[in-house]
C-alpha cells in the first residue's frame, strides 16, 4: 500500500496543472492584495475588514476558499479519477495485482495530503506578500472580537482559521470524490460538481427570503447546512469571541465526510463495472 501511495502522489505531480496550481499561489495572492488594498480605501483601520499584514492570511483565504479552491479541487478530483479511468490507466495500476478500492484510497490519500501542501504553501506566501503589500501593526481587531490582538494571538487565530478551512475541503472533496467515480465521462463528472458547487451556494441565499417565519438559531443551522456557507461566514462565527455553531458546523462537515465516504466506498464495492 505505501509503494501504490507513493506511485499515486508522483503521478499526481507529473501532471502540469499541479506545478500550475503552486505556481498561481502568488498571482492570486497578488490579485487579492490588490482588491483588499482597494477595499482599505473605504474602510477606517478599526474595523476588523481593513487588511493588514497579520489579518492577510485569513482575508485572502476568505477571498478565495469557497470559489477558487473549490473550483480547484473538483477539476483535480475528475483528473485523477474519471480521466484516469477513462483513459485507461487505471486498468494498468491494477494490473499489478492492486485493488480498486486500495487505488482509490490511495488517490484520496495522495489528493488529501496534496491539499494540505497547498494550505501551507498558501499560508506562507500570504504572510511574505501581507508584510510586503500591507501595514504590520502590533495589533489589530478580528471579527466578532472586541478586544484587539497582538501579533502571537492573531498567529493561532489564523492557524486554527486555516484548520477550519481544511477540514471545510476535506467535506468538499469526499462530495466530488463520490460524484467522480460514479461518473463514466469526465464531462458528466465536472457537470454534476458544478451542479453541486452551485446548487450550495443558490439554496442559502433562497433561504434568506422566508427568514421572517423562522428563528435565528434555525435559519442559521439551516444555512450552515451548505459547506461553501460554512467556508464563507461559518468559520468566522466559530471563532467569535462568543462562538456559535461550532458543533453544528462540524456536525455538518462530519456528517458529509462520513456521509459521501460511506458512499464511494459503497460505490467501489458494488460498481464493479466501473473498470
Amino acid at each position: 500500500m505505501k509503494e501504490l501511495l507513493v506511485a499515486e502522489w508522483e503521478r499526481l505531480w507529473k501532471r502540469k496543472v499541479a506545478w500550475l496550481t503552486f505556481l498561481l499561489v502568488p498571482v492570486v495572492l497578488l490579485v487579492a492584495s490588490s482588491y483588499l488594498q482597494k477595499q482599505n480605501g473605504a474602510l477606517t483601520v478599526d474595523l476588523p475588514q481593513y487588511t493588514f499584514a497579520g489579518n492577510f492570511p485569513v482575508l485572502s483565504l476568505a477571498e478565495m476558499l469557497f470559489t477558487v479552491f473549490n473550483a480547484m479541487f473538483l477539476v483535480f478530483i475528475t483528473l485523477v479519477v474519471t480521466e484516469e479511468y477513462r483513459s485507461g490507466q487505471l486498468r494498468m495500476v491494477m494490473m499489478r495485482s492492486y485493488s480498486f478500492k486500495e487505488i482509490i484510497l490511495a488517490k484520496a490519500i495522495a489528493l488529501l495530503l496534496f491539499n494540505l501542501l497547498f494550505f501551507i504553501t498558501y499560508f506562507c506566501v500570504s504572510y511574505a506578500i501581507g508584510f510586503l503589500m500591507f501595514e504590520h501593526p502590533q495589533s489589530y481587531f478580528v471579527f466578532y472580537h472586541n478586544h484587539v490582538f497582538n501579533i502571537k494571538e492573531a498567529l493561532v487565530y489564523n492557524l486554527a482559521f486555516y484548520g477550519y478551512a481544511y477540514l471545510t475541503t476535506i467535506a468538499i472533496c469526499c462530495v466530488l470524490f463520490f460524484i467522480s467515480v460514479i461518473s463514466k465521462t469526465t464531462t458528466t463528472a465536472v457537470g454534476i460538481g458544478v451542479a453541486f458547487i452551485l446548487i450550495s451556494f443558490s439554496y442559502p441565499t433562497l433561504l434568506r427570503g422566508f427568514r421572517q417565519w423562522m428563528s435565528e438559531e434555525l435559519f442559521g443551522q439551516l444555512f450552515f447546512t451548505s459547506v461553501p456557507m460554512i467556508q464563507w461566514q461559518g468559520i468566522t462565527v466559530m471563532m467569535a469571541e462568543n462562538p456559535q455553531f461550532v458543533g453544528w458546523n462540524v456536525g455538518v462537515l462530519g456528517f458529509y465526510i462520513l456521509f459521501f465516504g460511506g458512499l464511494t466506498y459503497v460505490a467501489i464495492r458494488k460498481k464493479e463495472s466501473f473498470l
